[in-house]
């Protein structure tokens, strides 16, 4: 399975489930996160560090998916399935294992065209969600 390594466990013994998470697992027990409960991504963010938070999400949803985050970069690894997937005015065809990179303020998301897709999405700086972080197309990125 693939883990994702979140620190250092000072006495080198068992997974620390501060540091350590197992994404599969995590996807299987899916929580969205409430403050993206009405967002067309659903997010369950699994760490926040003083500049860097991470999340994951399940894509299921043919809908309008794509949007801007103004003051984060994000890093998104597709960990099953595989979709298009917009990033500014470029457009590919995405798979596990593939690793995007979006710059700030840059219009992307994925374009679900059949199944399911579920990814790992790393902002920085740290994504606070009490504030209104993401752009929409749905709302004219208002």
């Amino acid at each position: 399975g693939l883990t994702l390594a979140l620190g250092g466990n000072q006495r080198g013994d068992a997974m620390s489930t501060k540091h350590f998470i197992q994404l599969y697992e995590t996807l299987r027990g899916l929580e969205t996160d409430p403050a993206t409960a009405k967002d067309p991504i659903k997010r369950m963010f699994l760490c926040d560090g003083e500049h860097v938070s991470a999340n994951v999400n399940i894509l299921e949803d043919t809908g309008d998916l794509i949007h801007i985050q103004p003051f984060h970069d994000e890093l998104v690894v597709i960990v099953e399935g595989e979709c298009g997937f917009r990033v500014g005015d470029e457009t590919k065809r995405v798979k596990a294992g593939d690793l995007i990179f979006i710059p700030r303020d840059t219009v992307h998301g994925p374009i679900i065209d059949r199944g399911r897709v579920a990814v790992l999405s790393i902002f920085a700086p740290f994504f606070d969600r009490a504030k209104k972080n993401i752009r929409w197309s749905r709302d004219a990125f208002a």
